[in-house]
């Protein structure tokens, strides 16, 4: 078995940062929708619960294939070495700044870290469209990891802090306590018709 059929298997069945597979899959759901209600639940709750997946998951990925970080492995071919580089590096040190970018909104709260945030995730969707221009070329075992690893999922993250009503409920207006009634009205009393 190859190194990238070990990694593709094993990016399918355990919890990666973007995708969770079964069972992570349904206990992130229960979590994040039992939450929704509360300033950080539903889909911010899923974008947190990923980005600290991901910690772990990047230190696994890392670990296993931390031979392609070496120049030497590259048979002496130092030019793929430093497009390997290019193609991975960029991405890992969005990510890291990413990490401390959200848990410092944990506490601040601020629309201008959310701003930053928001920026770091469209440098991640750049630098993952320049990843997959270099992966098409040298590393195409590569491809589609990176495509639904960090280009699809990050699209949609970049969507969702530009639209959604949490976010700027949250982070901007500070009024999830009010807004949260009209978003997710509860339900009074059910009347059986009699």
């Amino acid at each position: 078995m190859t190194r990238s059929v070990a990694l593709l298997l094993l990016a399918a069945t355990s919890n990666n940062q973007y995708t969770p597979t079964f069972p992570g899959g349904i206990v992130a759901w229960i979590v994040c929708n039992a939450r929704k209600k509360q300033e950080y639940g539903g889909w911010l709750l899923f974008f947190y619960w990923q980005l600290y997946s991901g910690i772990l998951l990047t230190a696994i990925f890392f670990t296993i294939n931390v031979q392609s970080y070496i120049p030497e492995n590259f048979g002496g071919d130092i030019q793929r070495y430093y497009w390997f580089l290019a193609s991975t590096v960029p991405t890992l040190i969005i990510f890291a700044l990413q990490v401390a970018v959200a848990t410092i909104l944990i506490s601040v709260r601020t629309w201008d870290l959310l701003r930053l945030l928001r920026w770091l995730v469209l440098g991640q969707v750049i630098a993952g469209f320049v990843s997959l221009t270099i992966d098409t070329k040298l590393f195409p075992d590569n491809v589609a990891l990176n495509l639904m690893l960090t280009v699809i999922p990050y699209c949609c993250w970049l969507a969702y802090f530009y639209a959604s009503k949490r976010v700027r409920h949250v982070f901007q207006a500070h009024d999830w306590d009010k807004a949260v009634e009209a978003i997710y009205p509860t339900r009074g009393p059910t009347s059986l018709g009699i």
